[in-house]
């Protein structure tokens, strides 16, 4: 106990000693006041400045978190916001990439429909030819993937309807060539040299530059044979009359009113009196009248240097300078001119030149179903269906349906 008071004893001593009684002296107009600060006052006067400082420091120290605290949630509001704009970047450009595949879809179909179903001219066809675009490859969204696929039916088909046409104009050509018909003759040849009136403005026709090679492949080759089946009209192909008997071919033969030999410029195909003679192929009528050894005659010009003669006719039925169609009735069937009997001597010539018309006619089939693709304008090959999981697109020589996503 006398330590513990000792202890204080000293205490106190010191704190006199540091902070003495002070006195304060305060003049006024009445008086002087004086004014105490006892070592006891001035101490609980410093230790309540000191709580305070610490409760100042400790709310600074507060007020400084809660700062740190809000930066912190800005700074991640920040990121996500910069997440949402990508996004938002992200989905518009793959609508765009979308929106560019289905157009591109579309587009290529539009021209396909065009140019297999026969629906719009060359020039019209050109301008819609698919144009080359960046590869889709790099983009791996799942939501491209049907497209994918139709594109890859697409593209396959129009491989496929390429090698249709190539193979389809290689055949026409060796039949025509089997005829003794140069191809060149029907696409390289001018009507105005036959004197047919033509006239207009040259407009040539070419694929763009820029065109997708696959396609471009494809319109090229139709182009070519749409050309020569198209020209192919004037080729003698329509059975003259339908029912008859060969009687004498082309070539050397006895001549039956004086026995030497001679040669038979024609075919003649014997029928009843006043049967149907019919135009072999479109063109102009040149003769229609009485002409030496043939009796009544009938000669056609059918452009690109190739004409019909009908001789012996016992009715003519058309007159010169008339347009007359493949098939369409001329004359009738008789015995005049130097004849021995009712028939039909039918020629096929060629600038001039008379040819054997027995290939042509035996052509017929095929020819005739040439010419029907060249004036129809229908450029298609063969059906074919395209199928795989998300498409089904049909297409036929008459058109083709559109493509549609289940």
């Amino acid at each position: 106990m006398q330590r513990l008071d000792a202890a204080w004893h000293s205490l106190a001593t010191r704190a006199a000693a540091r902070f003495p009684e002070q006195v304060f002296v305060w003049h006024r107009d009445r008086g002087t006041s004086t004014f105490r600060l006892r070592t006891r006052e001035q101490i609980m006067a410093l230790g309540g400045a000191a709580l305070i400082a610490g409760w100042l420091g400790v709310t600074a120290s507060g007020l400084q978190g809660q700062d740190a605290e809000l930066a912190a949630k800005q700074a991640e509001l920040a990121r996500l916001q910069s997440q949402v704009v990508s996004l938002q970047q992200d989905s518009a450009a793959l609508k765009g990439n979308v929106a560019a595949t289905a157009a591109r879809i579309e587009g290529r179909q539009a021209f396909l429909a065009g140019l297999l179903g026969g629906k719009g001219n060359l020039k019209a066809l050109a301008d819609m030819m698919p144009r080359q675009v960046a590869s889709m490859d790099s983009v791996t969204d799942a939501a491209l993937e049907p497209f994918r696929k139709v594109e890859t039916a697409q593209l396959a088909f129009v491989d496929k309807a390429t090698g249709a046409a190539q193979a389809r104009l290689k055949d026409t050509q060796s039949l025509l060539r089997r005829l003794g018909l140069d191809p060149d003759r029907f696409v390289a040849q001018s009507d105005v040299a036959q004197g047919a009136a033509m006239g207009g403005p040259y407009v040539p026709v070419a694929a763009p530059a820029d065109a997708e090679p696959r396609f471009k492949s494809l319109f090229l080759s139709w182009k070519k044979l749409a050309a020569l089946e198209s020209a192919m009209s004037s080729v003698p192909s329509y059975m003259p009359v339908k029912t008859f008997t060969y009687t004498s071919g082309f070539g050397t033969r006895y001549d039956p009113f004086n026995g030497n030999t001679a040669m038979h410029a024609g075919l003649d195909m014997a029928g009843s009196y006043g049967e149907p003679v019919y135009a072999a192929a479109e063109g102009i009528v040149d003769t229609a009248a009485k002409s030496g050894a043939y009796g009544n005659l009938v000669q056609v010009e059918h452009g690109k240097g190739i004409a019909t003669r009908y001789g012996h006719l016992s009715a003519i039925l058309v007159h010169p300078g008339e347009h007359v169609s493949q098939g369409q009735l001329i004359a009738r069937m008789g015995s005049t001119g130097r004849s021995t009997g009712t028939h039909l001597h039918f020629e096929v010539r060629l600038d001039g030149r008379a040819v054997n018309p027995r290939p042509y006619l035996d052509a017929s089939a095929f020819m005739l179903a040439a010419q029907s693709r060249g004036a129809a304008e229908v450029q298609g090959p063969v059906e074919a269906t395209l199928v795989n999981d998300d498409a089904t697109t049909t297409y036929s020589i008459g058109g083709m349906t559109r493509i549609s996503l289940n």
